[in-house]
């Protein structure tokens, strides 16, 4: 048995959750609907979790240019939400930014526009693919998955 679980977190609506079971196997699936099935959710994850329990959850950006000011305002209270209900179950949570963590995925497309973000989070996808090949991953579990593995070598002194 592992004793130390991991949960990793891609707050998006469109993001996942990955963790380390009680066994040392990785699990991962796509984030629930709404934020009440989140916590439902992180409270089970944690409920069968063993020994010490940290959370990793991305770093995510506040308003860009461009993008809706509300939009972002509400995106940053969800991710608030997460880490609160985190840190109500005795969850200790760090932040990663995200060129930290796609570090393990190397070498990833670089550019801004909408073609290379595209190949970056396929190129992702493939490379999680590989470091898990026991799981069918997503779109919506590759970057929790990439977060938990940064997470996992950092635990282990490979980072």
């Amino acid at each position: 048995m592992s004793n130390h679980t991991i949960i990793a977190i891609d707050p998006g609506a469109s993001g996942g959750i990955a963790w380390t079971d009680i066994y040392g196997s990785v699990c991962a699936e796509k984030m629930p609907d709404g934020m009440a099935a989140q916590i439902d959710r992180l409270r089970e994850i944690v409920a069968f979790g063993s020994g010490s329990i940290g959370a990793v959850m991305e770093r995510v950006g506040g308003y860009m240019p461009g993008n809706a000011g509300p939009g972002a305002v509400k995106f940053a209270r969800h991710c608030g939400h997460i880490e609160a209900a985190l840190y109500c179950m005795g969850v200790p949570t760090e932040q990663v930014g995200a060129a930290q963590w796609m570090q393990v995925c190397r070498p990833l497309p670089k550019g801004m526009d909408a073609q290379s973000k595209r190949a970056r989070k396929n190129a992702i996808k493939d490379a999680v693919s590989r470091r898990f090949p026991h799981l069918s991953v997503t779109l919506a579990t590759a970057d929790a998955l990439g977060i938990l593995w940064w997470a996992m070598q950092r635990r282990n002194g490979e980072l």
